[in-house]
């Protein structure tokens, strides 16, 4: 009893080891990169809706965003080629071709319809795929106009200087004053504060008579 146990715990245990020495997984690491572009499954998933941001702000051109874009699909279908049944595959293909259909140029417009195909045809089964066939039955809406990009504005950008020099006077065009003009002197001869009269002196009243 005891060895059939051991047994069958080898078995199990060297199973395991033959799986994951022979890398069987069906979600891709989170740190395998794809393509020639060396994306990993969470930076095509990151990049695309940093796309999408640049797009709705109109901080890229559509040539630039459909360039760039065109990286991330490169690095997509290398990842669904190594790991066809990993459960991030249909929604971030999904994903990437609804960025192809905002931008409104024919060329972007071509990137969406061969992107949807590749679902339709790669993820058959999943919900993805079908909203791929209808938008593929329905067709495109017709081309809109666009606002003119605008660049990303730079975080960095120190300020305009500011001089610590004291400000420099401008002289003033304004007239200098006229020097105060001396009134002339007065003809009429000064006026002289009336003289203190001096008091008169007491006379003594006659003395009494002398008595006989």
């Amino acid at each position: 009893m005891t060895r059939t146990v051991l047994a069958a715990i080898t078995a199990i245990f060297l199973a395991a080891t033959t799986f994951a020495s022979a890398g069987i997984s069906t979600e891709a690491p989170a740190d395998e990169y794809f393509g020639p572009f060396k994306y990993s499954a969470i930076s095509v998933r990151t990049k695309i809706g940093a796309l999408g941001r640049a797009y709705n702000q109109r901080w890229e051109d559509d040539e630039s965003i459909v360039h760039d874009a065109g990286l991330l699909e490169s690095s997509l279908r290398v990842w669904a080629q190594r790991y066809p049944k990993d459960s991030w595959l249909a929604p971030t293909a999904y994903h990437l071709a609804q960025l192809y259909q905002e931008v409104q140029t024919q060329d972007a417009r071509n990137h969406a319809r061969a992107m949807y195909e590749f679902l339709a045809q790669t993820f058959p089964t999943s919900k993805e795929a079908h909203l791929a066939r209808l938008r593929l039955h329905q067709g495109f809406p017709a081309l809109r106009s666009e606002s003119q990009v605008a660049p990303t504005p730079n975080p960095y950008a120190s300020a305009a200087p500011v001089s610590s020099e004291a400000p420099q006077v401008t002289p003033s065009t304004a007239p200098a004053p006229s020097p105060p003009v001396a009134s002339p002197p007065s003809s009429s001869p000064p006026s002289s504060s009336p003289a203190a009269t001096k008091p008169a002196a007491s006379t003594p009243s006659p003395s009494a008579s002398a008595k006989p």
